[in-house]
């Protein structure tokens, strides 16, 4: 294992089928990190034909216990990283998750935690165990302590083999695992590090905003074309400031503010 002092990191991620010869489409982005090596793992029988110069392939033989081959990938993917002698892990989507900006080392951001993540865009979701959270993770991006989090990303692969309830079943089964049973080793990150709104477009139930700034990883198939076409986004976000009311208000005056905020959208549905 890799000294406490220089600890080492991968950028990971498990592919099948159209993606494995497309991986300069998304994954390829996280180049962007220097120093920090891309590892796609591909389920089939062969490697692709195009590979990317910038990516370390590694063939795994398919396994038929998961029942669908997009399954396998969710699942699986968290237990190959056991494969590789590093201390942390980012494991993304192969096709829909882009990086726009380097990241922090991804120790700071586990900050202590074996395992960091964001919430999905409806976080507030009924789970098996714990029974509720209003912090459901979205599985695309996932930050880990590989050798310290063996066990729970065995219990959650576990979980996956024993029982199929969906093909993105891995959410289910992480969220709980991980909020039922090792809550306190979770650490979860602001949305800046898994965006998922809709960008310059609107989809019913989802946010829509209308630029990137400030993100540093965007997960959104239906808008990825725009977003890698629109660049480069800045660093942070511009806030704008707030109208000075030059002194109190009186009550009618704070009434009619209140009404005005009010009637501005602010709930996502």
């Amino acid at each position: 294992m890799n000294s406490p002092s220089s600890p080492t990191s991968a950028i990971v991620t498990v592919a099948f089928g159209f993606s494995t010869e497309h991986l300069d489409y998304t994954f390829s982005s996280f180049a962007l990190n220097a120093n920090v090596p891309l590892h796609a793992f591909v389920i089939g029988g062969a490697l692709p034909k195009r590979r990317l110069e910038n990516v370390t392939y590694h063939l795994v033989t398919p396994q038929n216990d998961f029942s669908h081959p997009l399954r396998e990938v969710y699942f699986r993917r968290m237990e190959l990283l056991d494969t590789l002698n590093v201390d942390f892990a980012l494991v993304v989507d192969s096709y829909d998750v882009l990086c726009l900006r380097p990241l922090p080392a991804f120790g700071s951001l586990l900050a202590g935690g074996d395992v960091a993540a964001c919430v999905e865009h409806m976080g507030a979701r009924y789970l098996m165990g714990q029974g509720y959270t209003p912090h459901f993770l979205n599985g695309g991006v996932f930050f880990w302590n590989v050798p310290r989090s063996q066990d729970m990303r065995a219990e959650i692969v576990a979980r996956g083999r024993r029982h199929f309830r969906t093909i993105a079943d891995d959410q289910y089964a992480i969220n709980e695992v991980i909020q039922s049973r090792y809550f306190e080793r979770l650490r979860i990150l602001p949305c800046q590090y898994n965006y998922r709104a809709y960008l310059n477009r609107r989809q019913r139930g989802w946010p829509t905003v209308t630029h990137l700034d400030g993100i540093f990883v965007y997960h959104n198939a239906t808008c990825m074309d725009e977003a890698k076409s629109l660049g480069p986004w800045k660093a942070k976000a511009e806030l704008p400031p707030l109208p000075n009311d030059g002194g109190p208000l009186t009550p009618s005056q704070q009434f009619w503010r209140r009404v005005r905020l009010r009637l501005q959208p602010h709930v996502i549905k």
